[in-house]
C-alpha cells in the first residue's frame, strides 16, 4: 500500500503553452509548502530533437498569424510521433520503479503515456487528476479521451455548471483596493503572444491609456511611447529546461527600457508577470485559462479579446456571464468605461466564496493517504 508521506506525486504539465505550465508550478510550489514530495515533468523534453525544432517554427508562426494559430489549434493532433521512445521507455520505467501512483495532469497530450503506464500498474492503483484549465474539455484532451472510472476530473471553471469550481490560488497577499491601483493597463497574447492584442494597442494609445505592453519578441519594444512600458519573458529562457536546482521554475520576467537595458528576474513561489496584474485597472488580453487564474487571484477584470479556439470561447462566455469580464467591442461601445471595469472588480471581490482550493484540497487528501479516492 502506498505510503501517502513517502509518494511523489507527480505533475505532468508542458511548456508548448505557459497557461498550461504556470498552473503545473503554482500547485507543485504550494504542495510542496505542505511539505509533499513533488516533481513536475515537461512533455517536450520527450519529443524527439527535431520534433522540438518544429515547435519553435510554429510558435513563430502563430505569434505573426493568428489566424494560422487558429487553422492550428483546430488541427491539434496526436503527439506521439515525435516522441523519443527510449526516452518515453525510461521515464515509464523511472515511474515503476518509484512506484509512484499519484498524477496531476494538465495536458491531454500526456494521456497515451499515461495509459501504457496505466496498463503496467493496474488501472484501479493510479490515482489520476485531470485538471481543466478551461470551461470546456481543451482540444489536448478531446483527442485524447479519458475513459477510466478511477480518474478524478478537476474543473477550475465549467460553463455548462455556469460557474466556479476550484481555483488555484497565485499568492497568499489581499488583492489591492482598485482606488489604490496603477492607472495602467496589462496588454498581453498570452506565452505564445498570439492574438489581436497588437491591433488594439494603437487606438488605445490614441484614448490617452498607459499600457503594460508584454512583448513576445525584442524588436516589438523599439517604438516606445511615453505612457508605455514593455516587459517580456527573457526570450533566453526555456520552459523545457530546469535550473541549476534541477527544478523547472517560473519565466524569467523583466522591462525593457528605451536604452534596451533588460532585467530579467523570476520568483520562486509565483510567475513574475502577476505583479503588473494585481496593480492593474484590468487584463487586456485573449481568454486564456492562464489569464483568468491570474484575473481571479488578483480581483483584476478581463478585457475579452478573440479567443484562441473554442474551449477559450467558453472562458469568455463564462467571464461575462459571471460579471468578471467584458468584451472589448462592448466596452469600446460603452466608451471605454472606467465605471464598468470597477463594477466588474466588485463582482470579483465579492463573489460567494464557494470554490475549492485545489492545491490545499489536494494537500489534505494526500494526508488522508487518498489512493483511488474521488473528492
Amino acid at each position: 500500500m502506498l505510503k501517502a508521506e513517502n509518494a511523489t506525486i507527480t505533475i505532468l504539465g508542458s511548456g508548448v503553452a505557459l497557461g498550461v505550465y504556470i498552473p503545473a508550478l503554482l500547485v507543485n510550489y504550494q504542495l510542496k509548502q505542505q511539505k509533499l514530495n513533488t516533481e513536475v515533468v515537461v512533455l517536450e523534453n520527450y519529443y524527439k530533437n527535431e520534433s522540438k525544432d518544429k515547435l519553435k517554427i510554429y510558435k513563430k508562426a502563430y505569434h505573426e498569424n493568428f489566424s494560422i494559430a487558429l487553422m492550428g489549434h483546430r488541427m491539434t493532433k496526436d503527439i506521439q510521433p515525435s516522441l523519443d521512445e527510449v526516452l518515453v521507455d525510461n521515464l515509464l520505467q523511472t515511474w515503476a520503479n518509484e512506484n509512484r501512483l499519484n498524477f496531476i495532469v494538465w495536458s491531454g497530450l500526456w494521456m497515451p503515456i499515461i495509459e501504457r503506464y496505466r496498463n503496467q500498474v493496474a488501472p484501479q492503483r493510479l490515482n489520476l487528476d485531470i485538471c481543466r484549465i478551461d470551461a470546456d474539455i481543451s482540444a489536448t484532451f478531446k483527442i485524447h479521451k479519458d475513459n477510466s472510472e478511477y480518474d478524478n476530473e478537476v474543473w477550475l471553471w465549467n460553463w455548462e455548471q455556469k460557474k466556479l469550481l476550484h481555483e488555484i490560488p497565485v499568492t497568499t497577499q489581499p488583492p489591492i483596493p482598485y482606488a489604490k491601483r496603477n492607472n495602467r493597463f496589462v496588454i498581453h497574447g498570452g506565452g505564445w503572444g498570439i492574438g489581436t492584442y497588437q491591433s488594439k494597442i494603437t487606438e488605445l494609445e490614441e484614448r490617452g491609456f498607459s499600457l503594460d505592453i508584454v512583448a513576445y519578441e525584442i524588436s516589438e519594444t523599439t517604438q516606445i511611447k511615453s505612457n508605455n512600458r514593455y516587459f517580456m519573458v527573457d526570450p533566453e529562457w526555456s520552459p523545457w529546461k530546469k535550473n541549476q536546482s534541477n527544478e523547472h521554475e517560473f519565466p524569467p520576467f523583466g522591462e525593457v527600457t528605451s536604452s534596451n537595458k533588460k532585467s530579467f528576474k523570476n520568483r520562486e513561489e509565483y510567475h513574475a508577470f502577476y505583479d503588473l496584474v494585481k496593480e492593474s485597472k484590468a487584463i487586456i488580453s485573449k481568454p486564456g485559462g492562464g489569464t483568468l487564474i491570474d484575473s481571479l487571484a488578483s480581483v483584476t477584470p478581463i478585457i475579452l479579446l478573440e479567443p484562441y479556439g473554442y474551449a477559450e470561447q467558453r472562458n469568455a462566455e463564462i467571464w461575462e456571464y459571471l460579471g468578471y469580464g467584458i468584451s472589448y467591442e462592448k466596452w469600446k461601445s460603452m466608451d471605454y468605461s472606467s465605471e464598468i471595469l470597477e463594477e466588474l472588480h466588485k463582482n470579483i471581490l465579492n463573489r460567494q466564496r464557494t470554490t475549492i482550493n485545489y492545491p490545499q484540497n489536494y494537500a489534505e487528501k494526500v494526508g488522508g493517504n487518498f489512493v483511488g479516492v474521488k473528492s
